[in-house]
């Protein structure tokens, strides 16, 4: 078997599997590799306890705006995406926004990752909203192509100066 159809074959058994309440330790600690991972973009320090701020309480706290998502192969959690409804409390057809998304290394290009984003983009029937700091090019550069393979090319593209952030939009109405 070559790689691209092994690629293939792999990004086939990617699952999303809504993180229940139960499973909330697990998704914290899968925060840390999340928040490790950021620290060269944000700059963030450790705590005294020697870990990342991570509260995720909110995603279960009646709110039903946080959705969030083991990225799943084969039986494996390879990773996590959260989906907000961003302004759900005052707008009946809110901006869906990739709020949080982390593979783990072992699966970064293997195109896990963008099978997983794909499958995010087509749960739901809203306009989307995908934004990446202006520093992590790497994210810029996945975005792009995920959001353009999804969407056949047909996103806008903008940059927010004072957030310092590329952000993509396209809708899956």
């Amino acid at each position: 078997m070559n790689n691209i159809q092994a690629l293939k074959e792999k990004s086939m058994e990617v699952e999303l599997r809504p993180v229940a309440y139960a499973e909330k330790p697990l998704l914290s600690n899968l925060y840390q590799f999340y928040h490790y991972d950021f620290s060269p973009y944000t700059e963030e320090d450790l705590n005294e306890d020697g870990r990342f701020e991570a509260n995720i309480d909110y995603f279960w706290q009646g709110d039903p705006r946080w959705n969030p998502y083991f990225i799943m192969l084969s039986g494996k959690i390879a990773g996590f995406l959260v989906v907000l409804f961003e302004n759900l409390d005052t707008d009946p057809d809110p901006t869906h926004v990739i709020y949080d998304f982390m593979v783990l290394p072992k699966f970064r290009r293997t195109g896990v990752g963008s099978a997983a984003a794909k499958k995010a983009f087509a749960l739901f029937k809203a306009n989307w909203a995908v934004a990446q700091m202006e520093n992590n090019t790497a994210a810029i550069s996945f975005w792009r192509k995920a959001i353009g393979e999804f969407t056949n090319q047909s996103y806008r593209e903008t940059y927010r100066k004072d957030i310092k952030k590329y952000i993509q939009r396209f809708s899956t109405k």
